[in-house]
């Protein structure tokens, strides 16, 4: 792959800026509810924030192709659904792939529409993570975030990928701040794994 096409990579500090609250606001940490998809052709995670009980956000993980084994190349795209309740203030996503051992390589391509202006992308300084995040969305995003990556494995596959998020939100109107610090982790699959099943529980292909 030629790595030029893709945004240079630097060392860059732990830590994202996020914007300040202002006097009168108030702060809440969301949890989130783990959803999986994995039925036939699709392998999707979903990451469902609430605050009593009602959804707040929805960030999710999406396997782009299947390879024949899991030491080629997939593509991984990272997404924040749009919700016209809240307002993104910003985002980061840390990508280690696989959790342990020598990384593999992680590519961004380019965001749709108009170049983020203060996107950053890089490795973590002193950690093997690839950190993706956006310091000031408000500016650059106002409908559902997708980030296309591209996993290119070195010496081991990649059976799995620990994401570690962090995101910033405001509501319209009320003065509440919603904050979320999520560490999860994404399974690749291969073709084989992705193939759909027959009642007999056996692959359709073999049928």
């Amino acid at each position: 792959m030629d790595r030029r096409r893709f945004l240079a990579s630097a060392a860059i500090p732990l830590g994202i800026t996020t914007a300040g609250c202002s006097f009168g606001t108030q702060t809440v940490e969301l949890d989130a509810e783990t959803e999986r998809q994995d039925e036939g052709r699709q392998n999707e995670t979903y990451l469902v924030y609430q605050h009593d009980g009602e959804e707040v956000r929805v960030v999710g993980f999406s396997q782009g192709a299947f390879p024949a084994s899991l030491d080629e190349q997939f593509g991984l795209g990272l997404f924040i659904e749009y919700d016209e309740a809240t307002t993104l203030e910003s985002f980061r996503f840390d990508l280690r792939a696989p959790p342990t051992g020598e990384p593999a390589d992680i590519y961004l391509g380019s965001p749709a529409g108009e170049a983020w202006p203060y996107l950053t992308y890089g490795q973590v300084d002193g950690e093997e993570s690839i950190r993706i995040a956006l310091a000031d969305a408000v500016d650059s995003v106002d409908e559902t975030v997708f980030i296309n990556t591209v996993i290119d494995p070195r010496a081991a596959p990649v059976e799995a990928i620990t994401i570690d998020i962090g995101i910033e939100l405001t509501a319209e109107g009320t003065g509440t701040t919603y904050r979320a610090e999520t560490t999860t982790t994404f399974e690749p699959e291969t073709r084989a794994d992705a193939q759909p099943t027959d009642e007999s529980g056996e692959n359709a292909s073999n049928s």
